[in-house]
Order: structure tokens, then C-alpha cells, then sequence
């Protein structure tokens, strides 16, 4: 047994003792790697069993309100094109938010939001369309 009291033995004894922690802290890196990918789902580290979707389980709320979209003009737009566009698009101003150039629409018909930003985007006139977000203060 080599005493690491003896001066002579610990500057020999050191790297092996150092190569073998390294050793330990790799293995047990790797182990703990390989279980966490194996035995958890990517999105809920706490499960340890897979398990399929319940029917009674809720899906996560939406990340944007349905059937809402934040429409904003480019500066320079005629309101009688602003309520054309919209008209065409099949929305309705629920809010006008900047005068004359951002407005809060409701989907009319049975169009998805996407479709329906996709539909105002490709008039000039329009700067931007995007989802009415949905967003949470932290408690």
C-alpha cells in the first residue's frame, strides 16, 4: 500500500490517482448521459416510463389566440385601401391600435391564421401580419 503521508510517495502516487478520477467522472458522465436519453422523454425529464397519449389529456394552450391576427400598413395607405384589403381578406377590424396602421382583426371565415397571413402579405400595402400572441407574466 503506498502512503500518501510520505512525501516520496505522493508526487508518484498523484497522476495515477488523477487519471483515475478522470476515468470515474467520464464513466459516470456517460451513464448518466446514456439513462437520461433512454429512460426520459426529451420534453419532461421527470418521466421514467413511456406512456401514450391519454384522450382526456388537454393539449397545451394555444401559443395565439384563434382566429386573431395584428395587421400592421406601410405609412401612406388610404383608409378606403386599408378597409378594401381587409374586406378582400375576409377580417374585421376588432381594434385599431396605431392611427391608420396597425389594427387588431378577427378571421371571418373558416380560413387557418397562417392562410390568412399568407393571404395579407402578398398585398403591398400591408407591412406585416402576424398572430395575435399570447403572452404570460412569470408568477
Amino acid at each position: 500500500m503506498i502512503s500518501l503521508l510520505n512525501p516520496e510517495n505522493a508526487m508518484s502516487y498523484s497522476p495515477n490517482l488523477s487519471h483515475r478520477i478522470t476515468r470515474l467522472v467520464t464513466i459516470t458522465t456517460y451513464v448518466s448521459v446514456v439513462w437520461l436519453s433512454t429512460s426520459c422523454h426529451a420534453t419532461d425529464h421527470h418521466v421514467t416510463t413511456p406512456h401514450s397519449l391519454d384522450s382526456s389529456t388537454k393539449s397545451p394552450p394555444s401559443r395565439f389566440v384563434p382566429n386573431e391576427l395584428l395587421v400592421k400598413f406601410k405609412s401612406g395607405v388610404s383608409p378606403d385601401r386599408i378597409a378594401s384589403v381587409l374586406k378582400d381578406s375576409q377580417t374585421d377590424v376588432i381594434t385599431e391600435l396605431q392611427r391608420g396602421r396597425l389594427y387588431h382583426v378577427r378571421i371571418l371565415d373558416n380560413q387557418s391564421v397562417e392562410s390568412t397571413i399568407t393571404r395579407l402579405t402578398s398585398y403591398r400595402e400591408i407591412e406585416y401580419a402576424e398572430p395575435n400572441y399570447r403572452y404570460e407574466t412569470q408568477k
